[in-house]
This record gives C-alpha cells, structure tokens and sequence, in this order.
C-alpha cells in the first residue's frame, strides 16, 4: 500500500513538474514613466481585452503562447505561458524577456507614455537586457536607479512567478490576434490609398486631421495616429483603418 501511495505521489510530481506556468514581469516606480490613461484602452478591442481599473489582457503578438497582463497606470507588464511544458523547451521560439521587451516598446508604439522610440528602446535596454533570463523572475525599476545605482541594492531580480489566477485566465479574450485583415482591400500600386469602396478624391474620402489605427496584414494593431494628407510605408504593409468607416492599405 505504501509503494503504491508512493508512486501515485511520484507520477503526480512528476506531472506537475513537467506542466506549470511559466512567468516575469516588469514594473517601475509609480509615475516613473508619466503615463498617459486617456490611452491605456485606445487599443483594437477584437484582441484584447482591457478595462481603466484592471488593464489589458491578450496574447503576444510576438508569440501567442504566452499571455500578457499590462497595467499601465502601474507600469507593469506581467508576461506568462499557462501551460508551459519544461520537458519540451524548444517548443518555445521566443522567451519571457524577449516577449517582455517586446510588449513595453508595444506600449511606446501605442502612446502609454511620452518617449521617443529611441529613448524607449535604450531604456529598456539598460533595465532588461536580451541576455537577463526573466524565468518566474521580476523586475522593479525606480527613479533613483538612473543616477545613483548604489541606493537600488535590492533592484534587480527576484524570485517570483506564482502562475495566472483564475480570474486573470478569464481575462483573456478568445482569439489570440484577428484573422487576416488583407482580403478584400484594394492593393493599388499607381494610386497609394486602396480603398474598399471606388476610388474618389482624397479630400472626399478621409479629411485631414481623421483620426485612425494602425494594423498589420494579419489585423495586429499598432499604433494609432491623425490624417494629415500622406502616409509612407518603411518595411511591411499597412492597414489603416480611419474613425469614419473608410479603410486603406499601403503597400
């Protein structure tokens, strides 16, 4: 009876070793980066899910195998994969601190807070390192920690990662991004808005000063930003999505 009980322990051990959450997450000091909460939930909805008092809840769209919990107004990114399997770790392109760095520059490319990408990128760069390895490990960063590193000794890594909680799994929406937003738009070569409807005038179909979110093919928001009579595309095409129901892509 006791072998048995013992092996019925082992197996499940050994089950709950071999499946658990996996997690990191950054924060800094309240009011370090001066966010702006007028903007926190001025993100596509169709993916992500997001309330003033709790945040934001989605998956990466870096890698939606793991889950992300943003809170801006405390500045803190919470990144975990639910179901993580430790037997099998190539099963897994990216890591905790890639997909971490990854969500805070999101938070740039969105407006959260008043930083140019360059400014933000060296930021992160500094506190978060591609080399830090952010396994159930958080970071904490304060204002003080810029001038004088002496007066952090406790900044930096520490142990943590006790898994999502039931309600944050209820958080996250049902699709993990949106399904291609490509079809159907016009890919106009000699005209460089594609609109779903005939062509007319420019002035007739998006005013300047328009309000509008930015997508990626595969409908990933981001960023949002206003008309102002012209649009350049640096790498991968575009979707535009304009506040008077008219949508555009460039390519």
């Amino acid at each position: 009876m006791k072998l048995l009980f013992s092996c019925i322990i082992f197996l499940a051990a050994l089950a709950w070793s071999n499946i658990f959450t996996l997690s990191g997450s950054i924060f800094f000091e309240k009011g370090y980066l001066n966010i702006d909460t007028t903007k926190i939930c001025d993100v596509d909805t169709s993916y992500i899910n997001c309330s003033l008092e709790k945040g934001l809840a989605y998956y990466s769209t870096l890698d939606t195998n793991f889950a992300v919990f943003s809170q801006p107004r405390f500045g803190q990114i919470y990144v975990a994969i639910p179901s993580y399997d430790i037997a099998n770790p190539a099963a897994y392109s990216h890591t905790i601190t890639q997909v971490i760095r990854y969500e805070f520059m999101k938070w740039q490319e969105w407006g959260f807070f008043d930083l140019t990408r360059d400014s933000a990128q060296h930021l992160i760069d500094r506190i978060l390192p591609e080399s830090e390895n952010m396994n159930n490990r958080n970071i904490s960063h304060k204002k003080v920690c810029d001038t004088d590193p002496s007066q952090c000794l406790g900044w930096g890594a520490y142990g943590g990662g006790s898994g999502i909680s039931d309600e944050e799994a209820s958080r996250l929406p049902q699709k993990k991004y949106q399904i291609d937003m490509s079809e159907g738009l016009a890919d106009t070569t000699e005209n460089p808005l594609g609109i779903q409807q005939n062509f007319t005038p420019l002035p007739q179909i998006v005013p300047p000063g328009t309000s509008y979110k930015a997508f990626d093919m595969n409908g990933i928001y981001l960023y949002r930003g206003a008309w102002d009579g012209n649009f350049t595309v640096h790498t991968n095409p575009v979707i535009l999505k304009f506040n008077n129901g008219r949508t555009a892509v460039f390519r």
